[in-house]
């Protein structure tokens, strides 16, 4: 088959949640550079999971210095009460280390409700972060709420019980 490089081809681009495809007209060219550029960005977000993945803290060290759990439980039913709909990032942060802590005390070899809570809200935190999808969420949290305990431990202004 012979085909130009400069042939009228129909694109359809359909993700979840579209309530339709989007459509358009590209030459094979231009179509050819838009698949290579989806396989390096693809490559990018792999490399940048995989990069991720090298600096997982274990919990232990994420957690080293938080807040109890009981703390943390009362900061974050008492802050979602009080400002439901301007909850923020360190909101999303802490709520999800949270259930995290809550789900390592339970039997690891069991599937349990906090196993899955926790589950889903790490994968919200990285929905937030706009952070790559081929990582561990329970790990990136680890991961940001160490980052974030440093963060706020070097702040002069705050401390991780504000």
């Amino acid at each position: 088959m012979n085909f130009s490089d400069n042939e009228i081809v129909t694109v359809a681009l359909d993700c979840p949640g579209w309530t339709k495809p989007h459509t358009c007209d590209i030459t094979r060219r231009q179509l050819n550079a838009l698949l290579v550029a989806l396989d390096d960005m693809a490559a990018d977000t792999y490399e940048a999971a995989r990069r991720l993945a090298q600096k997982w803290p274990t919990p232990e060290e994420a957690y080293a210095n938080a807040p109890t759990i009981a703390y943390e439980q009362t900061w974050t039913e008492s802050t979602a009460n009080a400002s439901a709909d301007e909850l923020d990032r360190d909101w999303y942060l802490r709520h999800a280390a949270l259930l995290d802590r809550m789900a390592l005390r339970d039997d690891p070899d069991q599937d349990t409700c906090a196993a899955e809570d926790a589950e889903a809200t790490a994968i919200v935190l990285l929905d937030i972060d706009q952070a790559p999808r081929g990582c561990d969420p329970r790990a990136y949290v680890r991961q940001q709420y160490a980052l974030w305990a440093a963060d706020q431990r070097n702040d002069p202004r705050g401390s991780t019980h504000s």
